[in-house]
């Protein structure tokens, strides 16, 4: 990690955490309000850009708007001259969070098939839902969800074991600048991995790739490099979740798979109605959430969700049964087949306990 200055405006640096590649991050303390805080700092080649701080400042302010009991809140979005160097440094000032990454909680438990219980997998997705949900009410997609950027707070662990989720890095791309990628190949929507702009149902797909981690143990998609690791994103059609951890229940593997379509209007309306989906699938709620035909785009036929992505799926009319949320999801270790075992990914291998770079 580059040295960085002790001082920036009223920020004491005091511990590197992580470093990515649009910047790195520090636990700081606030001189003024006495208390600990996380600062994102730029790296000092984006600032080139002619357009970087038009960007920072004003997409910036947007993004410090977010205020939501999910979103890790921003302090500050601002830019600094220390005494001791002539560089003007780009930072962000946010909350600091003590706790693991959603990345390290999988490392060891789906990932070593111990799988979290069906309630706890509700809770999870259905507080990412409502943040995602309000930060798309105000405009902002996050374009680059990926289980390092979900922290859980170690002070909060009342209604999931691994810490109450805080989603951090909202629309970095949007602050840096429309020429800079920041999104996990691992992670990405296809229409990312075609080079376009994420949107809302960008988000959605996502939160469906790491619900597949979540409940399997692998990633739905792995290869030796992220251009191909892209083109499976747009071209290849996932392993029905099922078909891997035979312990996930029939309905929310259908859930997980309309989650990953292909085409974005095929995806599930909005984030909460995914986590809906993810609670009548694992018969925690009595919603009986149903897409209406007004739901899907003029592109997209409602009369095809029994085949969504292609994969073959048995008749609605007799579907498995399901195992109930009683237990967890997996009661034995998992037979993973040997095509499969190599998806783990070095990504999810996370020790740092607060929002890492992009």
């Amino acid at each position: 990690m580059s040295a960085a200055p002790q001082r920036l405006n009223k920020y004491e640096l005091r511990t590197p955490i992580g470093r990515g590649s649009a910047g790195e991050v520090w636990k700081a303390y606030d001189l003024q309000q006495h208390t600990d805080v996380a600062i994102k700092l730029l790296h000092s080649d984006l600032q080139a850009d002619p357009h970087f701080f038009t960007h920072f400042t004003v997409e910036g302010q947007a993004i410090a708007s977010l205020q939501h009991d999910n979103i890790v809140k921003i302090h500050e979005i601002n830019v600094a001259r220390p005494a001791q160097s002539n560089e003007t440094i780009a930072y962000i000032a946010m909350d600091y969070i003590e706790g693991q990454t959603l990345a390290t909680y999988i490392h060891a438990t789906s990932h070593k098939a111990n799988f979290p219980t069906l309630p706890q997998i509700t809770y999870l997705f259905t507080c990412l839902g409502k943040a995602i949900d309000y930060a798309h009410a105000q405009g902002l997609s996050h374009g680059d969800l990926k289980p390092s950027n979900i922290l859980l707070n170690a002070r909060d662990r009342f209604q999931f074991e691994g810490g109450e989720p805080m989603l951090t890095d909202f629309a970095l791309a949007n602050i840096l600048g429309n020429n800079v990628t920041t999104a996990s190949p691992i992670y990405m929507s296809p229409e990312q991995a075609q080079g376009q702009a994420a949107i809302p149902r960008s988000d959605i797909y996502t939160l469906g790739v790491i619900l597949y981690e979540f409940c399997t143990g692998v990633q739905p998609f792995r290869a030796d490099s992220a251009v191909e690791i892209m083109k499976q994103h747009i071209n290849v059609l996932p392993t029905p979740p099922v078909l891997i951890n035979p312990h996930v229940p029939y309905a929310l593997s259908e859930v997980i798979l309309r989650a990953m379509a292909k085409n974005p209007s095929t995806r599930f309306p909005s984030a909460s109605a995914l986590a809906t989906a993810v609670a009548d699938a694992c018969s925690l709620q009595s919603t009986n959430y149903a897409p209406s035909a007004q739901e899907f785009d003029d592109e997209s036929d409602p009369q095809q969700n029994s085949s969504i992505l292609g994969v073959a799926q048995p008749p609605a009319s007799n579907p498995p049964r399901s195992p109930r949320p009683t237990h967890p999801i997996q009661t034995r270790p998992l037979n993973i087949p040997a095509s499969l075992s190599g998806l783990h990914s070095n990504s999810s291998e996370h020790t740092a306990t607060q929002p890492t770079p992009p």
